[in-house]
């Protein structure tokens, strides 16, 4: 994908349509619903990754957001061909909406951002504690000390681990003492039909970033953060610093 045509897509959710036609699946996790609603919809080249979904509490209608490659209009040519009636009530082609990211950012400068997040690593098949699983790095930090003696707070642990995200793939470095979690939940992700659920955490951390490299950034921003990637984790929305 070429850094340069990198969208920003906005969409409407509504949120009646998309629990009936959850029912209709069988799908219990929104998270993984959306994930393949998108596909299904927009095609796997097309569909938005990575997206975030922001729903209203009590039903009415929510707002997806996501980076692709192609723009507005792709998309709702795609969904003419390839949603099904219902799934064609859930997002509207008509409230699609895009907004091409800059090609150039200049390094040093600082730009505002809100993440969603997955920090679980995966642990080696050989390790004493679930070998071969999902860790929420949390627990696999505080499993390393005495009960009652793990020096670090949650919102520290996954301001590390954010942080090394950065430092991996490039583009962007955390300012210090800027960056702070918002909101924490676990929640339980159920990724393919008839299979267990795995439960880990989900929190929101909102901070202020310094481009380092400018075509990184760009590459950083299209695969988003993290793992679950494609379903609601990991995109970045920036805002003013």
């Amino acid at each position: 994908m070429a850094m340069a045509s990198l969208q920003m897509i906005r969409g409407d959710v509504n949120v009646s349509e998309l629990h009936r036609w959850m029912g209709q699946r069988r799908l219990v996790d929104t998270d993984y619903a959306m994930h393949c609603l998108l596909v299904e919809s927009f095609g796997t080249g097309l569909a938005p990754k990575p997206f975030r979904l922001l729903l209203p509490r009590a039903g009415g209608w929510g707002t997806l957001y996501g980076y692709a490659s192609g723009d507005a209009g792709s998309l709702r040519q795609a969904s003419g061909m390839f949603a099904c009636p219902l799934q064609s009530r859930i997002i509207p082609a008509n409230s699609l909406d895009d907004k091409p990211m800059p090609s150039e950012w200049r390094p040093g400068r600082q730009l505002g951002f809100e993440v969603r997040v997955r920090p679980v690593v995966r642990r080696s098949r050989n390790a004493e504690w679930r070998p071969g699983k999902e860790c929420d790095v949390f627990l696999l930090e505080a499993n390393r000390h005495a009960r009652g003696e793990m020096p670090n707070s949650r919102e520290a642990v996954y301001i590390d681990w954010l942080t090394r995200q950065f430092e991996v793939r490039r583009g962007a470095r955390l300012v210090p003492n800027r960056t702070r979690m918002v909101s924490f939940q676990r929640s339980r992700a159920v990724l393919r039909p008839g299979r267990r659920h795995t439960e880990g955490p989900d929190a929101v951390m909102r901070g202020v970033l310094t481009i380092t490299d400018a075509a990184a950034f760009s590459s950083f921003l299209a695969r988003g953060i993290g793992r679950h990637r494609a379903y609601g984790y990991g995109m970045l929305l920036l805002r003013p610093a």
